[in-house]
C-alpha cells in the first residue's frame, strides 16, 4: 500500500495533510508527497494505491481539483480522497442548488440568473428581503440580507458589469461576520500586503471575481441556531451552531451546543440520505427549518473546520450511537485504505485539533 499526498502549490502550510502523515507514520503505511509542478508527477501517480487531497476555496486549487481529480479516479482507477463524486461541486453553491433540487432533497428555495434582464424582472417583483451569496466562501463572509429592490439592483448590476471579489466585499458586512473579532479582521486586512511583501503575490491573485450570475436564497427567518451535520462513511456527527448577536448567520459565528438529545435527527437521517444516494465520502450539511418547521438545507462541502466534528463520537447509519474521539482524518483514511484497524494516535499540540480532548 502506497499513499501519495497531494502537496500545496504555492508554498502554503495545511495543517490537515501533516494529520494524515501523522496518523500514516503511527500506522507504518508508506506515502510520498506528489507535486503537480514536477514533470514526474504523473509517473508518480501511477504508483500509488490511494491519492489524498485536502482542496481549498481558492481559484486555483478548485481548478486545479477539476482537472486532475477526474483523470486520477475516473481513468486511471485511483482511489481519491476526494473522489470526483465528493469534489466536483465543492465551494459552488450553484452546482449544489442544482444537484440537490433536481434530486428532490429539501434545498432552501433559491433564484439563480445567467441573465441580467431576467434578474432585475424577478427583483422588481419578489418578496424581501431575500439574502444574497456568491457562490463560493465559507464563514458566512459573503452572505447578505437583502431588504429592498435598490440593493438587489446594485449587486446585479455589479455582477453583471464589473464583477464582485470575494474578498472586497461589503467590508461592514464582512466585520460582523467576523464577530467583530479585531485579530480576525487585523488579518484580513494586512493579508494582502503580506502576501505581496514577503510572498510576492499580488493581493489575493488566486481569487477571481464573480461575474455574470447572481444567486439569492429565500430568507427563512425565527432560526436562532442552524445544525451542521457531518457525515464520514457510515458515520454521522451533528452539533447546533448559534446565529450572531442581531445578525441570522450562524455559520462561523463559534458559539454551539454539542448536546446530541437537542439534535433533530432528522437532519441526521436526511445527510445519511445523500450521502449514501450521491456517493459522497464526507460531507458536511447545513439545516435551518422553514416556515412549517421542516428541514430546510441551505448547502454541504465535503471539508470542513477541525473541531467538533466526531470529537465524541458518531452515529451509525442504525443512528445508534458510539462514544469515542475521533479524528475526521482518521475516519477519511479508514475508508479510503479500506483498512478498518488502522489507529488513531495522539496528534501534535500544534495540529488544527489542539482543542480537542484525544
Amino acid at each position: 500500500m502506497l499513499v501519495g499526498i497531494l502537496k500545496p502549490f504555492r508554498g502554503t502550510v495545511r495543517s490537515m495533510l501533516d494529520v494524515y502523515k501523522q496518523i500514516l507514520d503511527h500506522n507504518d503505511i508508506p506515502y510520498i508527497d506528489l507535486d503537480i509542478n514536477d514533470p514526474g508527477f504523473w509517473n508518480d501517480v501511477k504508483r500509488i494505491d490511494v491519492f489524498m487531497a485536502k482542496i481549498a476555496q481558492t481559484d486555483d486549487d478548485l481548478a486545479l481539483a477539476a482537472q486532475i481529480i477526474p483523470v486520477i479516479n475516473k481513468f486511471l482507477g485511483v482511489r481519491c480522497f476526494p473522489d470526483y463524486n465528493t469534489v466536483w461541486h465543492y465551494d459552488d453553491k450553484v452546482k449544489q442548488y442544482y444537484l440537490l433540487h433536481s434530486m428532490g432533497y429539501p434545498v432552501i428555495e433559491s433564484y439563480i440568473f445567467w441573465d441580467r434582464a431576467k434578474a432585475l424582472e424577478w427583483a422588481t417583483r419578489t418578496n424581501y428581503p431575500v439574502i444574497f451569496k456568491l457562490k463560493g466562501g465559507a464563514g458566512s463572509v459573503n452572505v447578505k440580507k437583502i431588504t429592498k429592490f435598490k440593493q438587489a439592483k446594485g449587486l446585479i448590476e455589479k455582477a453583471f458589469s464589473s464583477g464582485i471579489h470575494p474578498h472586497y466585499f461589503d467590508l461592514p458586512n464582512k466585520f460582523k461576520a467576523f464577530n467583530y473579532d479585531t485579530t480576525k479582521i487585523a488579518k484580513y486586512l494586512t493579508k494582502p500586503f503580506y502576501r505581496r511583501l514577503l510572498l510576492g503575490i499580488s493581493g489575493y491573485s488566486n481569487y477571481t471575481r464573480h461575474k455574470n450570475y447572481v444567486y439569492f436564497q429565500k430568507y427563512l427567518p425565527d432560526n436562532a441556531w442552524d445544525t451542521r451535520v457531518t457525515i464520514v462513511g457510515s458515520r454521522a456527527f451533528a452539533f447546533r451552531r448559534f446565529v450572531r448577536k442581531n445578525d441570522f448567520r450562524a455559520s462561523g459565528s463559534n458559539h454551539y451546543d454539542m448536546s446530541r438529545e437537542k439534535i433533530d435527527m432528522r437532519f441526521v437521517e436526511i445527510g445519511f440520505a445523500i450521502s449514501q444516494k450521491l456517493g459522497f465520502q464526507s460531507m458536511a450539511y447545513d439545516f435551518i427549518y422553514d416556515e412549517n418547521h421542516e428541514p430546510s438545507l441551505i448547502e454541504m462541502s465535503y471539508t470542513y473546520g477541525d473541531y467538533p466534528e466526531f470529537s465524541t463520537g458518531y452515529w451509525d447509519l442504525q443512528l445508534k450511537w458510539h462514544d469515542g474521539s475521533y479524528i475526521p482524518e482518521y475516519l477519511e483514511l479508514v475508508d479510503a485504505l479500506n483498512m478498518p484497524d488502522i489507529k488513531q494516535p495522539h496528534i501534535d499540540l500544534d495540529s488544527p485539533y489542539k482543542n480537542a480532548k484525544m
